[in-house]
């Protein structure tokens, strides 16, 4: 309702809402350009004390998000939780004829709710090298909860003295919550009940501050893992792809010659109107249609290159075989064999430390929490004895040899076995009819 001429009525204000990152409810950003490998930690950049992690503070918050943008990345983080911890794990009292001891363990672990947060450590653990846990105290000083706080929510000063926790980094110091790190001057000035922060860190060289991830050399590659999804889409769905192009020097004079000109076109495509021949007849040479043949992008070898060499790179940086994530190398014959000795290779250098880490975290927190007990993680392989070895001591020359041979030469010599020859290498029950080799293949001739 207006009165002279001023509007009092109750308007809604319009919101408009674009299509961008920041029309989502999780902090993800735009990534822009730069060395995702090598953020800015200075120790002279602080803001309210606290180092920033990257030029923008917000670098955890890029790992988090690459996690989830880039398949094979994440495949390889979850591959390895679930290598770490697939077998669940115990918790020992020391005593084990002491049941209160038992029944204060089992409390213990629902307190710290270990079923969930063994999991969430261990991913923060391989995506960031540092864990955090809020420990809460009553008035007496006596341990009642651990609260689990993601890495990429924790900065801290470059003395480690203080830390300082924020649910969204991106809004800049914004509910902001200081914390003490645990240790025995900090709980020993507590008075009454209170929190300090349980700081699980490894070290890293040359990073006195923030620890940073080993595959951190892959993170440009990560990147483009998450990007080449969208730029393919885009080529598919935004792209043209023409056979031929013909250009007229004319609009056709009425509606009947564009119709008869169109089906003439449409009525010759196909394999079934190949070998044809058009004729086109003219005043002159300019009033003749020019047809012209219309490259064929190579758009998609690009692609294909530039995904082996994603896929190869960050399996580099989490020192983990492609094999193991069901990816072959071109030109290669791969069995059972191969695969059990590349996770042996993977479960001594990265599940068995990782298994020691995780058991150190929350034996710190056990300690902590004065209960007498242990955690322990049970043995588990993903690829254990349930793999039958199929080849013999020569099956496994054969294919030595053919894999040090090139892929031509190997083609022709695959070409001179049977079927039943090739299938045995690669551990599969022959099949009827398959013991002539496939040159000696005759191809009946049509009458």
């Amino acid at each position: 309702m207006k009165i002279l001429g001023f509007e009092f009525s109750a308007s809604k204000p319009t919101v408009e809402v674009k299509e961008s990152y920041q029309s989502f409810g999780t902090p993800f950003g735009q990534i822009g350009n730069g060395n995702l490998a090598l953020p800015r930690v200075d120790s002279a950049m602080t803001v309210n004390n606290y180092v920033l992690f990257g030029s923008d503070n917000l670098y955890p918050s890029i790992i988090t998000q690459m996690y989830y943008t880039s398949p094979l990345h994440s495949s390889i983080v979850n591959f390895k939780v679930n290598a770490v911890l697939g077998g669940g794990f115990e918790l020992v009292p020391d005593n084990k004829n002491n049941l209160a001891d038992e029944v204060e363990l089992k409390t213990m672990m629902i307190l710290m709710r270990v079923a969930e947060n063994s999991e969430r450590a261990l991913l923060d653990l391989i995506l960031h090298n540092r864990v955090y846990f809020k420990l809460h105290f009553d008035g007496s000083r006596d341990f009642r909860k651990a609260e689990y706080i993601g890495a990429e929510k924790v900065r801290k000063d470059k003395e480690s003295a203080c830390y300082y926790i924020n649910d969204d980094w991106s809004r800049g110091n914004v509910k902001t919550e200081e914390i003490k790190p645990y240790n025995k001057k900090n709980f020993a000035q507590m008075k009454g009940s209170g929190c300090l922060l349980y700081c699980y860190e490894k070290r890293s060289v040359g990073q006195d501050v923030y620890p940073l991830p080993s595959y951190t050399s892959a993170m440009n590659w990560c990147f483009l893992d998450g990007e080449m999804s969208t730029l393919q889409k885009e080529y598919i769905v935004n792209g043209i792809f023409p056979s031929y192009a013909i250009s007229f020097p004319q609009k056709p004079a009425t509606t009947e010659e564009k119709e008869e000109l169109k089906q003439t076109i449409h009525g010759n495509r196909g394999a079934g109107k190949a070998g044809k021949i058009w004729t086109f007849f003219g005043r002159g040479k300019e009033s003749v249609p020019d047809i012209q043949v219309v490259p064929v992008s190579n758009l998609d070898n690009a692609f294909q290159a530039t995904t082996e060499s994603i896929d190869s790179k960050i399996c580099q940086a989490h020192t983990i075989d492609p094999i193991l994530m069901g990816i072959r190398v071109s030109g290669k014959l791969g069995s059972g064999s191969d695969i059990k000795q590349a996770y042996t290779i993977f479960e001594k250098n990265i599940v068995m430390p990782l298994r020691k880490e995780v058991e150190q975290i929350f034996n710190d927190l056990l300690a902590i929490a004065r209960v007498k007990g242990k955690m322990v993680i049970n043995k588990y392989e993903i690829v254990n004895e349930t793999i039958v070895e199929t080849e013999t001591g020569d099956d496994r020359k054969v294919i030595d040899a053919l894999n040090s041979m090139s892929p031509l030469l190997a083609t022709k010599v695959l070409e001179s076995m049977t079927e039943n020859e090739i299938r045995l290498l690669a551990g599969l029950k022959p099949v009827k009819g398959g013991d002539i080799p496939k040159n000696q293949t005759q191809i009946p001739t049509q009458q």
